[in-house]
């Protein structure tokens, strides 16, 4: 029989997440170029677990995170994550949002081979290597680069 988390201890670690999010995300507004995350603030981060259940997020942008799950699991089912490792995604058929929002996969490793966590940042990005501005775009074909995934070595 599983034990029932003690909810003061689930609720502490959560806050704990949470504020890592937050800490994160400041991190990204005060070292980005992109006017879009700089000034607008058009960015979120998360994490979640090894099963790309969503643990925590802050309060950035919640809805880039509706379909974040789905790109953590596209990353995780195409990729042999090692420690180090960053996946880069944008396509919409593979969790994406639209294409110039960005998303990057991190994997946590505790003890095992596998993953126990991932964090996650999704950012709008002002180009992305479209002929034209994206809102003159009038078919997939004419819009910005498309990224399945992309795998990146720290």
């Amino acid at each position: 029989m599983a034990r029932r988390p003690d909810p003061v201890r689930l609720e502490v670690c959560h806050s704990l997440l949470a504020a890592a999010c937050e800490q994160a995300g400041a991190r990204l507004q005060s070292s980005a170029v992109s006017p879009n995350i700089r000034q607008r603030r058009d960015f979120s981060i998360a994490v979640f677990d090894g099963e790309a259940r969503l643990v925590a997020q802050a309060a950035h942008i919640p809805v880039h995170l509706g379909s974040a799950a789905d790109a953590v699991l596209a990353a995780k089912q195409a990729i042999d994550f090692a420690p180090g490792d960053v996946a880069l995604l944008n396509d919409p058929y593979q969790g994406g949002t639209h294409l110039p929002d960005l998303t990057m996969v991190m994997p946590v490793f505790g003890r095992g081979r596998r993953p126990d966590w991932f964090l996650v940042n999704r950012a709008h990005h002002a180009d992305v290597g479209g002929a034209t501005r994206s809102e003159e775009h009038t078919s997939e074909l004419q819009s910005q680069f498309r990224i399945s995934y992309a795998v990146f070595c720290l």
